[in-house]
Protein backbone atom coordinates (compact mmCIF):
# COMPACT_ATOMS: atom_id res chain seq x y z
CA UNK A 1 0.00 0.00 0.00
CA UNK A 2 2.81 2.39 0.92
CA UNK A 3 4.66 1.64 -2.30
CA UNK A 4 1.52 2.24 -4.37
CA UNK A 5 0.85 5.53 -2.58
CA UNK A 6 4.41 6.70 -3.22
CA UNK A 7 4.12 5.75 -6.89
CA UNK A 8 0.86 7.66 -7.24
CA UNK A 9 2.39 10.71 -5.56
CA UNK A 10 5.36 10.65 -7.94
CA UNK A 11 3.06 10.37 -10.96
CA UNK A 12 0.92 13.25 -9.73
CA UNK A 13 3.96 15.43 -9.06
CA UNK A 14 5.37 14.63 -12.50
CA UNK A 15 2.09 15.70 -14.05
CA UNK A 16 2.50 19.10 -12.44
CA UNK A 17 6.26 19.64 -12.71
CA UNK A 18 7.08 18.25 -16.16
CA UNK A 19 4.63 20.46 -18.10
CA UNK A 20 5.96 23.47 -16.20
CA UNK A 21 9.53 22.53 -17.10
CA UNK A 22 8.54 21.95 -20.72
CA UNK A 23 6.86 25.34 -20.84
CA UNK A 24 10.03 26.90 -19.48
CA UNK A 25 11.97 25.43 -22.40
CA UNK A 26 9.86 27.31 -24.95
CA UNK A 27 12.25 29.73 -26.73
CA UNK A 28 9.36 32.14 -27.36
CA UNK A 29 9.39 33.10 -23.68
CA UNK A 30 13.16 33.20 -23.10
CA UNK A 31 13.70 36.08 -20.67
CA UNK A 32 17.51 35.92 -20.79
CA UNK A 33 17.64 36.14 -24.59
CA UNK A 34 16.69 39.80 -24.50
CA UNK A 35 16.07 41.93 -27.57
CA UNK A 36 16.37 45.35 -25.91
CA UNK A 37 19.33 47.33 -24.63
CA UNK A 38 17.61 47.67 -21.26
CA UNK A 39 17.00 43.93 -21.06
CA UNK A 40 20.67 43.29 -21.84
CA UNK A 41 21.62 45.44 -18.83
CA UNK A 42 19.34 43.36 -16.60
CA UNK A 43 20.78 40.12 -17.99
CA UNK A 44 24.34 41.29 -17.32
CA UNK A 45 23.39 42.13 -13.72
CA UNK A 46 21.78 38.71 -13.29
CA UNK A 47 24.82 36.89 -14.70
CA UNK A 48 27.23 38.95 -12.56
CA UNK A 49 25.16 38.23 -9.42
CA UNK A 50 25.00 34.54 -10.32
CA UNK A 51 28.79 34.32 -10.82
CA UNK A 52 29.56 36.20 -7.58
CA UNK A 53 27.09 34.01 -5.68
CA UNK A 54 28.63 30.87 -7.16
CA UNK A 55 32.15 32.00 -6.18
CA UNK A 56 31.02 32.76 -2.62
CA UNK A 57 29.33 29.36 -2.43
CA UNK A 58 32.46 27.57 -3.68
CA UNK A 59 34.71 29.52 -1.30
CA UNK A 60 32.59 28.90 1.79
CA UNK A 61 31.91 25.30 0.82
CA UNK A 62 35.60 24.68 0.14
CA UNK A 63 36.70 26.17 3.46
CA UNK A 64 34.06 24.17 5.31
CA UNK A 65 35.02 20.95 3.55
CA UNK A 66 38.72 21.59 4.23
CA UNK A 67 38.01 22.18 7.93
CA UNK A 68 35.94 19.00 8.18
CA UNK A 69 38.58 16.83 6.47
CA UNK A 70 41.68 18.26 8.18
CA UNK A 71 40.25 18.44 11.67
CA UNK A 72 38.14 15.31 11.88
CA UNK A 73 38.61 13.39 15.08
CA UNK A 74 40.71 10.23 15.21
CA UNK A 75 40.26 7.34 17.66
CA UNK A 76 41.87 8.21 21.00
CA UNK A 77 42.07 11.97 20.32
CA UNK A 78 41.51 14.23 23.31
CA UNK A 79 39.37 17.37 23.34
CA UNK A 80 41.04 19.86 20.95
CA UNK A 81 42.41 23.14 22.19
CA UNK A 82 39.79 25.91 22.18
CA UNK A 83 40.77 29.30 20.74
CA UNK A 84 38.87 32.49 21.44
CA UNK A 85 38.99 35.47 19.09
CA UNK A 86 40.97 35.99 15.87
CA UNK A 87 41.05 39.59 14.77
CA UNK A 88 42.41 38.85 11.31
CA UNK A 89 39.65 36.33 10.51
CA UNK A 90 36.97 38.60 11.96
CA UNK A 91 38.14 41.49 9.75
CA UNK A 92 38.18 39.25 6.66
CA UNK A 93 34.71 37.77 7.19
CA UNK A 94 33.30 41.27 7.86
CA UNK A 95 35.09 43.14 5.07
CA UNK A 96 34.56 40.51 2.34
CA UNK A 97 30.72 40.47 2.45
CA UNK A 98 30.76 44.27 2.68
CA UNK A 99 32.88 44.55 -0.48
CA UNK A 100 30.76 41.96 -2.32
CA UNK A 101 27.53 43.75 -1.43
CA UNK A 102 29.06 47.12 -2.40
CA UNK A 103 30.00 45.81 -5.84
CA UNK A 104 26.51 44.34 -6.33
CA UNK A 105 24.96 47.60 -5.15
CA UNK A 106 26.96 49.60 -7.72
CA UNK A 107 26.02 47.16 -10.51
CA UNK A 108 22.36 47.35 -9.48
CA UNK A 109 22.25 51.15 -9.42
CA UNK A 110 23.89 51.36 -12.84
CA UNK A 111 21.33 48.88 -14.21
CA UNK A 112 18.48 50.90 -12.69
CA UNK A 113 19.82 54.02 -14.41
CA UNK A 114 19.92 52.17 -17.75
CA UNK A 115 16.38 50.78 -17.35
CA UNK A 116 14.55 53.57 -15.53
CA UNK A 117 15.83 56.54 -17.52
CA UNK A 118 13.07 57.15 -20.09
CA UNK A 119 13.65 59.73 -22.81
CA UNK A 120 11.58 62.90 -22.38
CA UNK A 121 8.34 63.24 -24.31
CA UNK A 122 9.06 64.40 -27.84
CA UNK A 123 12.30 62.39 -28.00
CA UNK A 124 12.13 59.16 -29.96
CA UNK A 125 8.66 57.60 -30.13
CA UNK A 126 5.92 57.75 -27.47
CA UNK A 127 3.13 55.15 -27.47
CA UNK A 128 0.25 55.02 -25.05
CA UNK A 129 -0.52 51.47 -23.88
CA UNK A 130 -3.94 50.91 -22.30
CA UNK A 131 -4.87 47.66 -20.56
CA UNK A 132 -8.49 46.53 -20.87
CA UNK A 133 -10.28 43.38 -19.76
CA UNK A 134 -8.96 41.50 -21.74
CA UNK A 135 -6.97 43.14 -24.53
CA UNK A 136 -4.27 45.76 -25.12
CA UNK A 137 -4.79 49.06 -26.87
CA UNK A 138 -1.93 51.01 -28.53
CA UNK A 139 -2.21 54.71 -29.40
CA UNK A 140 0.47 56.25 -31.63
CA UNK A 141 1.16 59.84 -32.57
CA UNK A 142 -1.11 61.33 -29.89
CA UNK A 143 -4.04 59.14 -30.92
CA UNK A 144 -3.80 59.54 -34.70
CA UNK A 145 -3.20 55.80 -35.01
CA UNK A 146 -4.99 53.37 -32.71
CA UNK A 147 -4.60 49.60 -32.88
CA UNK A 148 -5.07 46.57 -30.65
CA UNK A 149 -2.93 43.68 -29.41
CA UNK A 150 -0.13 44.16 -31.97
CA UNK A 151 2.62 46.65 -31.12
CA UNK A 152 4.82 47.80 -34.02
CA UNK A 153 8.17 49.36 -33.10
CA UNK A 154 11.07 50.73 -35.14
CA UNK A 155 14.52 49.27 -34.52
CA UNK A 156 17.32 51.49 -33.27
CA UNK A 157 14.91 54.04 -31.80
CA UNK A 158 14.20 54.71 -28.10
CA UNK A 159 10.50 54.09 -27.45
CA UNK A 160 8.60 55.44 -24.46
CA UNK A 161 5.64 53.19 -23.56
CA UNK A 162 3.23 54.99 -21.24
CA UNK A 163 1.20 52.31 -19.47
CA UNK A 164 -2.15 52.81 -17.80
CA UNK A 165 -5.39 50.86 -17.41
CA UNK A 166 -9.03 51.44 -18.24
CA UNK A 167 -10.27 49.13 -15.47
CA UNK A 168 -8.30 46.89 -13.08
CA UNK A 169 -4.63 46.20 -12.37
CA UNK A 170 -2.75 44.52 -15.22
CA UNK A 171 0.93 43.79 -15.76
CA UNK A 172 2.66 44.25 -19.12
CA UNK A 173 5.22 41.57 -19.89
CA UNK A 174 7.11 40.87 -23.08
CA UNK A 175 9.77 38.34 -21.97
CA UNK A 176 12.34 39.48 -24.51
CA UNK A 177 12.07 43.06 -23.27
CA UNK A 178 13.81 41.72 -20.15
CA UNK A 179 11.40 42.90 -17.47
CA UNK A 180 7.74 43.66 -16.83
CA UNK A 181 5.83 46.62 -15.45
CA UNK A 182 2.53 46.85 -13.59
CA UNK A 183 -0.37 48.77 -15.11
CA UNK A 184 -2.18 50.47 -12.24
CA UNK A 185 -5.45 52.47 -12.15
CA UNK A 186 -5.05 56.26 -11.94
CA UNK A 187 -1.30 56.03 -12.57
CA UNK A 188 0.93 56.09 -15.65
CA UNK A 189 4.04 53.92 -15.53
CA UNK A 190 6.72 54.39 -18.18
CA UNK A 191 8.59 51.52 -19.79
CA UNK A 192 11.45 52.45 -22.12
CA UNK A 193 12.75 50.05 -24.75
CA UNK A 194 15.14 50.16 -27.65
CA UNK A 195 15.24 47.15 -29.95
CA UNK A 196 18.21 46.92 -32.28
CA UNK A 197 17.28 43.88 -34.38
CA UNK A 198 14.02 43.10 -36.25
CA UNK A 199 11.87 40.32 -34.84
CA UNK A 200 8.50 39.24 -33.49
CA UNK A 201 8.02 38.72 -29.75
CA UNK A 202 5.13 37.40 -27.67
CA UNK A 203 3.77 39.10 -24.56
CA UNK A 204 0.97 38.76 -22.03
CA UNK A 205 -0.63 40.14 -18.89
CA UNK A 206 0.97 38.68 -15.78
CA UNK A 207 -1.34 40.10 -13.11
CA UNK A 208 -4.58 38.15 -12.66
CA UNK A 209 -7.30 40.46 -13.96
CA UNK A 210 -10.39 38.32 -14.30
CA UNK A 211 -11.92 35.38 -16.15
CA UNK A 212 -9.96 35.70 -19.41
CA UNK A 213 -6.64 36.82 -17.95
CA UNK A 214 -4.92 33.93 -19.77
CA UNK A 215 -6.16 35.28 -23.11
CA UNK A 216 -4.83 38.80 -22.72
CA UNK A 217 -1.98 38.30 -25.16
CA UNK A 218 0.01 40.72 -27.29
CA UNK A 219 2.55 40.57 -30.09
CA UNK A 220 5.45 42.97 -30.63
CA UNK A 221 6.77 43.39 -34.18
CA UNK A 222 10.11 45.18 -34.47
CA UNK A 223 10.80 46.43 -38.00
CA UNK A 224 13.35 48.67 -39.67
CA UNK A 225 12.60 52.42 -39.47
CA UNK A 226 11.61 52.46 -43.15
CA UNK A 227 9.23 49.52 -42.73
CA UNK A 228 7.78 51.05 -39.56
CA UNK A 229 7.18 54.40 -41.29
CA UNK A 230 5.44 52.59 -44.13
CA UNK A 231 3.22 50.71 -41.67
CA UNK A 232 2.43 53.89 -39.74
CA UNK A 233 1.44 55.75 -42.91
CA UNK A 234 -0.86 52.89 -43.87
CA UNK A 235 -2.48 52.99 -40.41
CA UNK A 236 -3.22 56.71 -40.74
CA UNK A 237 -5.35 56.05 -43.82
CA UNK A 238 -9.13 55.58 -43.43
CA UNK A 239 -10.71 52.16 -43.78
CA UNK A 240 -10.62 50.49 -47.18
CA UNK A 241 -13.79 50.63 -49.25
CA UNK A 242 -15.77 47.37 -49.54
CA UNK A 243 -14.42 45.48 -52.59
CA UNK A 244 -17.70 43.76 -53.59
CA UNK A 245 -21.43 43.54 -52.91
CA UNK A 246 -21.05 41.06 -50.05
CA UNK A 247 -18.57 43.31 -48.21
CA UNK A 248 -20.81 46.33 -48.91
CA UNK A 249 -23.70 44.46 -47.32
CA UNK A 250 -21.46 43.67 -44.35
CA UNK A 251 -20.56 47.34 -43.92
CA UNK A 252 -24.24 48.33 -43.93
CA UNK A 253 -24.97 45.68 -41.30
CA UNK A 254 -22.10 46.92 -39.15
CA UNK A 255 -23.13 50.57 -39.34
CA UNK A 256 -26.82 49.93 -38.66
CA UNK A 257 -26.33 47.71 -35.60
CA UNK A 258 -24.96 48.27 -32.11
CA UNK A 259 -21.41 47.49 -33.34
CA UNK A 260 -20.91 51.26 -33.72
CA UNK A 261 -21.52 51.83 -30.01
CA UNK A 262 -18.29 50.04 -29.10
CA UNK A 263 -15.99 50.11 -32.14
CA UNK A 264 -14.42 52.76 -34.37
CA UNK A 265 -13.70 52.51 -38.08
CA UNK A 266 -12.02 55.62 -39.49
CA UNK A 267 -13.84 57.07 -42.48
CA UNK A 268 -17.25 55.80 -41.30
CA UNK A 269 -19.82 56.88 -38.74
CA UNK A 270 -18.59 54.24 -36.29
CA UNK A 271 -16.74 56.00 -33.46
CA UNK A 272 -17.24 53.82 -30.37
CA UNK A 273 -14.40 53.75 -27.82
CA UNK A 274 -15.30 50.72 -25.67
CA UNK A 275 -13.84 47.95 -27.84
CA UNK A 276 -10.83 47.75 -30.15
CA UNK A 277 -10.48 50.11 -33.11
CA UNK A 278 -11.27 48.06 -36.23
CA UNK A 279 -10.03 50.46 -38.93
CA UNK A 280 -7.33 48.01 -40.06
CA UNK A 281 -8.56 44.82 -38.41
CA UNK A 282 -7.87 42.74 -41.53
CA UNK A 283 -4.12 43.33 -41.19
CA UNK A 284 -3.91 41.78 -37.71
CA UNK A 285 -2.82 38.19 -37.18
CA UNK A 286 -5.29 37.32 -34.41
CA UNK A 287 -8.63 38.32 -32.93
CA UNK A 288 -9.74 38.39 -29.30
CA UNK A 289 -6.21 39.25 -28.04
CA UNK A 290 -4.75 36.04 -29.40
CA UNK A 291 -7.62 33.64 -28.77
CA UNK A 292 -8.11 32.83 -32.49
CA UNK A 293 -6.30 33.35 -35.80
CA UNK A 294 -7.74 36.21 -37.85
CA UNK A 295 -9.60 34.33 -40.60
CA UNK A 296 -13.04 35.04 -42.13
CA UNK A 297 -14.47 31.88 -40.55
CA UNK A 298 -13.15 32.80 -37.12
CA UNK A 299 -14.41 36.37 -37.53
CA UNK A 300 -17.89 35.08 -38.37
CA UNK A 301 -17.86 32.77 -35.34
CA UNK A 302 -16.63 35.58 -33.09
CA UNK A 303 -19.32 38.01 -34.24
CA UNK A 304 -22.04 35.39 -33.87
CA UNK A 305 -21.12 34.22 -30.38
CA UNK A 306 -18.00 35.72 -28.82
CA UNK A 307 -19.07 34.34 -25.42
CA UNK A 308 -18.63 30.78 -26.67
CA UNK A 309 -15.02 31.55 -27.68
CA UNK A 310 -13.99 33.85 -24.83
CA UNK A 311 -16.52 33.61 -21.94
CA UNK A 312 -16.92 36.83 -20.00
CA UNK A 313 -15.77 39.13 -22.81
CA UNK A 314 -17.78 42.36 -23.03
CA UNK A 315 -18.85 41.74 -26.62
CA UNK A 316 -22.43 40.38 -26.72
CA UNK A 317 -23.72 37.58 -28.92
CA UNK A 318 -25.72 38.47 -32.06
CA UNK A 319 -28.59 36.75 -33.81
CA UNK A 320 -27.33 37.26 -37.36
CA UNK A 321 -28.11 34.76 -40.09
CA UNK A 322 -25.28 32.74 -41.64
CA UNK A 323 -25.40 34.96 -44.73
CA UNK A 324 -25.15 38.12 -42.61
CA UNK A 325 -22.25 36.73 -40.59
CA UNK A 326 -20.35 35.92 -43.79
CA UNK A 327 -21.02 39.43 -45.11
CA UNK A 328 -19.77 41.03 -41.88
CA UNK A 329 -16.68 38.81 -41.85
CA UNK A 330 -16.00 39.65 -45.50
CA UNK A 331 -16.18 43.38 -44.76
CA UNK A 332 -14.03 43.27 -41.63
CA UNK A 333 -11.42 40.97 -43.19
CA UNK A 334 -10.99 43.54 -45.97
CA UNK A 335 -10.09 46.35 -43.56
CA UNK A 336 -6.34 46.31 -44.19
Amino acid sequence: MVRRAVRQAVVSLSGLVLPALAAGCNPRTESLDTATQQGSSITRLFVATLIIGALVFLLVGGLLLNAVIRNRAQPGDSEPEQNEGNRRIEIVWTATPFLVLTVLFIFTVRTMWDVDDPPPRGTGLTIEVVGHQWWWEYRYEDGQVVTANELYLPTGTPVRLELHTADVVHSYWVPRFGWKLDVVPDKTNVLTVQIDEPGTFDGACTEFCGTQHAWMRTTVIAASPAQFDSWLQAQVQPAAAPPDEQALHGRDLFLTNTCVNCHSIAGTTANGKVGPDLTHLGSRATIGAGVRANTPDNLAAWIGDAQAIKPGVLMPSYDFSSEELLALARYLAGLK
